[in-house]
């Protein structure tokens, strides 16, 4: 109650709230501008017949640059691609049963001499290149039967998932910008969390 009294102090108190409130909504806005993202469009477990225990997945991600990742691109810097795949074993009691089982990467960079975009696959040494980066975020995001580790043993009882989470972010990123990448999908995009359950 003390904001609504009509003393100078509080008013003054008031109208300066204000003023703030104004310059963080502008600047949400301005930070929003431009903004990319990560969507995980498809997700599928299939066992490997010829392994104990073993799962090969089938991926679709779309990707959409922010402003800041593709003049970063278009400016020699390297981008950076995750995309990491979790066991999990739900804990009623505490908290979920969470091992990470693989990463997979990749690495983009704009080649300034031909203008194409030049992708690589760490796992695998594959190498692509690629007149526009459509066709290179489209073949970043398309994962087929990538084979995971063997999983643990099953505990009875409880049901089992394996999860997938992508991200992209710069090569290098000073560490003012690297803080605000965890506000911000300006800077680092991250998708979403995809689950899919296993018998």
């Amino acid at each position: 109650m003390k904001y609504f009294t009509k003393n100078s102090a509080s008013y003054h108190y008031g109208w300066i709230s204000s003023a703030f409130l104004l310059l963080f909504l502008l600047s949400f806005n301005f930070v929003s501008s431009g903004q990319g993202s990560i969507h995980i469009d498809l997700f599928k477990v299939q066992p490997v017949v010829t392994k104990v225990n073993t799962y090969k997945v089938q991926v679709n991600l779309s990707y959409q640059l922010s402003d800041y990742l593709s003049k970063s691109l278009l400016n020699g810097i390297i981008l950076k691609s995750q995309l990491q795949f979790y066991y999990e074993q739900p804990n009623n009691w505490f908290w979920n049963k969470q091992k990470r089982l693989a990463t997979l990467k990749f690495q983009l960079k704009y080649h300034a001499l031909s203008r194409h975009y030049l992708l690589s696959r760490n796992d695998t040494n594959e190498h692509w290149n690629f007149g526009n980066i459509s066709a290179a975020l489209r073949k970043m995001g398309e994962i087929r039967n990538y084979e995971l580790p063997p999983l643990p043993a099953k505990e009875e009882g409880n049901n089992r998932y394996i999860s997938a989470v992508s991200q992209l972010e710069p090569s290098s990123l000073s560490l003012p910008l690297r803080l605000q990448s965890f506000l911000s999908d300006k800077y680092r995009l991250v998708s979403q969390e995809v689950r899919w359950p296993l018998p």
